[in-house]
């Protein structure tokens, strides 16, 4: 069975074409799961349109990241008897073959003689009105080339540095990652792309599945970083940074460490490592 999963808060502007784009597909979605978040414009009734039935967010954090990755989280343990799980955003347009691809590549690909767990595709970026900007999500957040074919622990050591995977051009194999917790700050698709690849089960497609809407509102997309502050402010944002690249050092240490599929990748993850690798 392949299910889609997506959530939505206030989406009333975007979610009926990203519907339309999910029952277009050249390979049906046996089930569609929305976690909504407290709407409160007209998106259940568009949902309602459709036929689906939202559940509520039950997630209580007020961080957006958390919060994000809590929607997420829910929505992949409503769906953890699915074969495959097709992650989506209330605001993109999925490609007409991208169920068919995406399951196809977890169907069929085995890494290291474990089967996929994840599969990370790219995305072309658009606007708000869906006008491609000559961007895709590849050249915002480079993978190596390689990365399919790169032994295990350089593949975690480019993982731990790099995001892999855009939640909402990928999928995955729900039946593992329902039962782990994403610690608090951690984004789903980068913490889930991190247990893919220490469980050697981590794939990089290169194809374009999905127009990846760019926009104000967008609650967590492409970062810019610290620019636009001023001084005083980066000094702040750095000491910030500093406590949250420790605590997630810890979360490293600990929670992805005993998740680790081989000992030489256990190993890597030892927090005097992580310390001298510049990841705290």
């Amino acid at each position: 069975m392949i299910a889609a999963v997506l959530v939505t808060h206030n989406s009333e502007r975007w979610i009926r074409a990203t519907l339309e784009s999910i029952a277009n597909q050249t390979r049906k979605a046996d089930h569609v799961v929305v976690i909504d978040d407290n709407s409160t414009d007209g998106t259940k009734t568009i949902l309602a349109e459709f036929g689906i039935a939202p559940i509520g967010a039950s997630t209580t954090s007020t961080d957006v990241t958390t919060r994000v990755a809590q929607n997420f989280q829910q929505g992949i343990r409503e769906t953890a008897d699915a074969d495959i799980v097709i992650l989506g955003d209330h605001d993109d347009i999925w490609h007409p073959r991208r169920i068919e691809r995406q399951s196809t590549l977890l169907e069929t690909t085995d890494l290291a003689n474990t089967s996929t767990l994840m599969v990370a595709s790219d995305g072309t970026l658009v606007d708000e009105s869906g006008v491609a900007t000559g961007g895709t999500l590849r050249t915002a957040f480079p993978v190596a080339d390689d990365w399919n074919a790169l032994p295990a622990n350089e593949q975690l050591a480019f993982a731990l540095r790099h995001s892999l995977a855009t939640g909402g051009a990928s999928a995955i194999r729900p039946s593992y990652f329902a039962q782990q917790e994403i610690p608090a700050g951690w984004l789903h698709d980068r913490w889930w792309s991190l247990l893919a690849t220490v469980r050697l089960g981590m794939l990089i497609d290169s194809q374009s599945v999905i127009d990846y809407r760019v926009h104000g509102t967008q609650q967590v997309g492409l970062d810019t970083g610290h620019q636009g502050l001023s001084s005083a402010g980066k000094v702040k944002a750095r000491s910030a940074s500093l406590r949250t690249s420790m605590r997630k050092a810890k979360d490293l240490s600990t929670s992805l460490r005993a998740q680790c599929a081989t000992p030489s990748l256990h190993a890597q993850l030892t927090m005097p490592k992580l310390v001298k690798a510049g990841l705290s």
